[in-house]
């Protein structure tokens, strides 16, 4: 029995080991094709390459200048801090400030490159036009930047703005001065250089997806730059916590994803082809959203851009979970707490599987004399071994799997509540004892530094380990008891080396994560420690 539990729990952790690289399997449904070099020097995304025109006179309307001052306007709402800037037209910075209104903002994108920059422009209809100097018009609720060029096109974009909402809208106007037809394209930037989410067990959260032809599309990493076309809804960058998602309202050409040399990703939306006869002009709108990958509030925006909020495999049962969380923190005002109530309201729904797992250790150490006879007379005939031991576990009325099977039905649990609160924005910053963001690991300073850990020291694994260390302890009490020394031994062995494999993999989650885990453990050695006192007395 105590193998099967070894093998069991070797089990639940390649589960959990490979489950990431199964999922990151899963969502890529097939591998996106590599657009040609003359592909992406169309569509150049970070702004190093210009177009040619594509118009029937003019090019090269606007000569070369020397790089100009910018003049950056900052614009607050309840929501969130946006600097624009003269140069292009531009989104320069993005900071949200919602869950950070006693501490710090959460800068989700700032770039000093012009072309780099959310919203900025490229075409061939103006060479440049992401670096040229636009004329600003600020009003209640909006804010204007224009760039004419007298006898030629005008280049308006505008930014409306809602106090209370999430996101904020840019219409792009485009019109013909000239006395001629003109024919063109651009290129808008979208959400890019998205600030990273820090790694966790060595996982970056870093992603790129879109909404094509009603398919999700997931990019974590590209070679090159990739094109997609067709019926374009949405284009989002996302980390582990936040998202930046660009909802066009008319029909687009594609979208280029393409990833800097410092792993950044980029993207873009190039427009159709769009032929103005003089004095026309044509607007497209656009629509940013900006804030927590949280389902219900991007849900609002509709086109399905709630799929982007993804929790895996098991999602469907992480959103029930985190949903059970929401209302413990209602009452208690404390995600620690939540962590900890919901834990506790999980052990007791699981409560009978884990009795009928103790139980079933309890009577297989009680038959464990009777196999090892079997064993000392039948070890030259292993058929002969197997049928009488399975003839004892009827008599006894023994499942052998029923020490294992509950504990693999627990993974699922475990898995999606793993998903949940590792991607839980609600989790970033909140407080516990003197856990300063239950987001990250419970790290305390040190006036020294030690070997491995450096000058700082995550408490909580490191009392999970202690707990399971007793867990193991009580465990080995009421499994199957070692028929020779080499098999104690090896017990032994186990029950040092799992805690401290549970304290490794655990140390850097965030905490809480481990808080659940410490508080699960705690609960399973004090229902261990009841049913092996109950099944004694039996």
């Amino acid at each position: 029995m105590e193998k099967r539990m070894i093998v069991a729990i070797a089990l639940s952790l390649l589960v959990l080991l490979g489950f990431q690289n199964l999922e990151a399997r899963r969502r890529a449904s097939r591998p996106p094709r590599e657009i040609s070099t003359s592909a992406v020097e169309s569509a150049p995304v970070s702004g190093d390459r210009e177009q040619r025109p594509e118009v029937d006179y003019g090019a090269g309307r606007i000569r070369n200048e020397m790089p100009l001052r910018e003049k950056v306007t900052e614009i607050q709402t309840e929501k969130y801090t946006l600097v624009f800037s003269d140069i292009g037209g531009s989104l320069k910075k993005l900071s949200f400030n919602e869950y950070y209104k006693k501490k710090k903002e959460e800068v989700l994108f700032d770039e000093e490159r012009p072309a780099g920059r959310l919203f900025a422009i490229q075409s061939g209809i103006l060479a440049g036009l992401e670096k040229k100097r636009f004329q600003k018009t600020e009003h209640e609720g909006f804010l204007e930047y224009r760039l004419t060029d007298p006898g030629w096109v005008e280049v308006t974009k505008r930014y409306t703005f809602h106090n209370t909402l999430d996101y904020i809208e840019l219409e792009v106007s485009v019109e013909n001065l000239s006395p001629r037809k003109i024919i063109f394209s651009y290129q808008i930037t979208g959400p890019s250089r998205f600030k990273k989410a820090s790694q966790i067990a060595g996982r970056s959260f870093l992603e790129a997806d879109t909404m094509i032809d009603g398919k999700l599309w997931k990019i974590r990493s590209v070679k090159g730059a990739q094109e997609r076309t067709g019926n374009i809804s949405w284009l989002g960058l996302k980390n582990r916590h936040f998202a930046l998602i660009l909802k066009p309202f008319h029909a687009l050409k594609s979208v280029v994803i393409k990833q800097a040399e410092s792993k950044d990703l980029l993207t873009a939306l190039n427009s159709r082809d769009y032929e103005l006869r003089p004095g026309e002009k044509v607007e497209n709108k656009y629509l940013l959203y900006a804030g927590p990958l949280e389902e219900k509030r991007i849900a609002a925006l509709g086109q399905d851009m709630e799929s982007i909020v993804d929790y895996g495999f098991f999602g469907g049962l992480s959103k029930m979970l985190l949903s059970v969380l929401r209302v413990f923190y209602k009452g208690t005002k404390n995600w620690g707490i939540a962590i900890i109530l919901l834990t506790i309201l999980i052990n007791v729904i699981l409560f009978p599987l884990t009795f009928k797992s103790f139980s079933s250790m309890h009577q297989m150490k009680k038959v464990q004399p009777h196999i090892q006879k079997l064993k000392e007379l039948h070890k030259d005939n292993p058929q002969k071994l197997n049928k009488e031991t399975m003839e004892l576990y009827k008599k006894y009325n023994i499942n052998p799997l029923g020490g294992c099977l509950p504990m693999l039905l627990q993974m699922p649990i475990f898995i999606a509540l793993y998903q949940g609160l590792m991607r839980s924005v609600e989790l970033k910053g909140a407080e516990f004892l003197w856990i300063k963001d239950l987001a990250k690991s419970d790290a305390v300073s040190l006036p020294f530094s030690l070997p491995l850990v450096g000058a700082h020291l995550n408490i909580l694994p490191l009392l999970m380990v202690g707990c399971m260390v007793l867990q193991q302890r009580i465990s080995q009490g009421m499994a199957s008891m070692a028929a020779t020394d080499e098999q104690a031994s090896q017990q032994r062995l186990m029950m040092i080396i799992m805690p401290l494999f549970f304290g490794f993999l655990f140390y850097k989650m965030p905490s809480g994560l481990v808080l659940y885990w410490l508080t699960n453990t705690v609960l399973m050695t004090l229902e261990q420690s009841f049913i092996s006192r109950r099944m004694s007395r039996d």
